[in-house]
């Protein structure tokens, strides 16, 4: 859908986020009708928005631009599908970049998306080409289209999609990356399957398109997306280039397959990454990894506070234990129960060279510490493990266990939402436990904090 075809039509934004109000504003601009605006908050907004929250409004509207966090699965959304056309702001602005011949390259994956989609940003600009890291980083690309933002468009857009936004995409870009797959937000989509649908549905209609995917998400992508289109970065982009290149401050084997997407992606675009290699690793130096994201926030007699709020998923959380393979680390995990599988982390843990320590909290926590009781016993092997009910009492506890040189690790393997609003407030939280324990806090950038030198 393009922006031309609103123009006539009545038009409903259901939620009124970042987002919700781009739509309201472009869809005003492109002529529409009438504008039915849709949100259970309507009783907060001021009075420059004309909010109700009466969904059954948006039944007289012949488009609907639904909120990223809505699910499209939800019966009553379902029930609005079969009166209105059924979109996204990202699907829009997707269709219109497209239609203005903006070159775009979209990346989406369970994790890694935003350091990727940072990344390739940061080597292109390096190798002389303007680019713009926006999408699903509080920066909408519906944003982009609004004619007075005062936001000149760059050469490249680097667009980050979650798999809320792309499940409307029904105009594919050209450009695209995979970073990894695995089961995640189970509640908005069903099922793994589902969401792996949805998620992929953003390069589905193109067949030719080209798309990097990682090592980890061929064989999921394999099963959604035609073979033509996919592209592992060795394909793009010699070995021997790949491995020349430094991670910065980037640590891990998660990292490494981030910035091996990044490269062979911006290769796509028709940057020539070996012939500017000294200046894409210069960029890449000075790149700072993104905050809660194997991030050390402070320290106490020796041990290591770090922050990895962001890991909400098993996958995640599991990428960060293997980027501290050799370290004596104590893990913080827990919260919010999306129904995932915690299996594979729990053998992990059981089966890991240098043994860690597991605090647990709710919800999902319980969940956590019985996978890897089950998957020690299996081994005979014994994990230590204990159970807590806030975070508080986690942090004092895993204070407690962990020896001088050691890491506390917080990287939940869940949401936050059953406690704290989110994962910023999560890791707010978890560094004023930490300073009331006597840490220290860093108050240096987090590119001069040097303790993956020593992993």
């Amino acid at each position: 859908m393009k922006l031309r075809d609103l123009q006539g039509l009545r038009v409903g934004v259901w939620g009124l986020g970042v987002e919700g109000k781009a739509a309201v504003r472009v869809a005003k601009r492109s002529g529409a009708a009438e504008v039915v605006v849709v949100d259970a908050r309507a009783s907060t907004f001021g009075g420059d928005w004309d909010v109700t929250d009466d969904t059954s409004s948006l039944y007289k509207c012949d488009v609907v631009i639904v909120s990223p966090g809505i699910s499209r699965h939800r019966p009553d959304v379902r029930a609005l599908a079969a009166r209105a056309t059924i979109t996204g702001g990202t699907a829009i602005a997707l269709g219109e970049l497209s239609d203005r011949g903006q070159r775009t390259l979209c990346v989406t994956g369970t994790k890694g998306k935003s350091t990727t989609s940072a990344v390739a940003a940061t080597v292109l600009t390096g190798c002389g080409v303007s680019a713009s890291h926006v999408g699903n980083i509080g920066k909408p690309l519906l944003g982009l289209l609004e004619p007075d933002n005062g936001v000149s468009l760059a050469e490249i857009l680097i667009a980050e999609i979650s798999s809320h936004q792309a499940a409307d995409v029904d105009v594919s870009p050209m450009n695209g990356a995979i970073t990894s797959l695995a089961p995640e937000h189970l509640d908005w989509h069903g099922t793994p399957e589902s969401y792996y649908e949805d998620k992929l549905r953003l390069f589905a209609n193109r067949p030719d398109a080209e798309v990097v995917v990682s090592h980890q998400a061929l064989p999921i992508a394999l099963q959604y997306l035609s073979p033509s289109i996919l592209r592992t970065p060795e394909e793009l982009v010699e070995p021997t280039v790949l491995d020349s290149f430094s991670q910065g401050s980037l640590a891990g084997r998660h990292n490494t397959s981030n910035m091996r997407v990044a490269l062979a992606a911006c290769t796509s675009l028709g940057v020539n990454v070996a012939a500017c290699r000294d200046e894409a690793q210069t960029a890449l130096q000075a790149f700072e990894a993104l905050p809660h994201r194997l991030t050390p926030v402070a320290s106490l007699h020796g041990i290591l506070f770090v922050d990895d709020t962001l890991s909400t998923t098993p996958l995640s959380t599991l990428a960060a234990l293997e980027a501290l393979d050799t370290r004596d680390v104590t893990l913080i995990a827990g919260g919010q129960d999306r129904g995932l599988d915690f299996t594979n982390l729990a053998e992990q843990i059981a089966s890991r060279h240098v043994p860690v320590r597991v605090v647990t909290m709710p919800d999902t926590g319980s969940r956590i510490a019985q996978a890897i009781r089950d998957a020690s016993a299996a081994r005979d092997r014994e994990v230590i493990i204990r159970e807590t009910e806030t975070l508080a009492a986690a942090v004092e506890v895993s204070t407690r266990l962990t020896p001088k040189s050691g890491v506390v690790l917080l990287s939940p393997a869940s949401p936050s939402f059953n406690r704290y609003t989110n994962y910023e407030q999560l890791a707010a939280a978890f560094l004023g436990f930490a300073e009331e324990a006597g840490a220290v806090v860093f108050r240096v950038s987090r590119s001069k904090v040097s303790w993956y030198a020593n992993m």
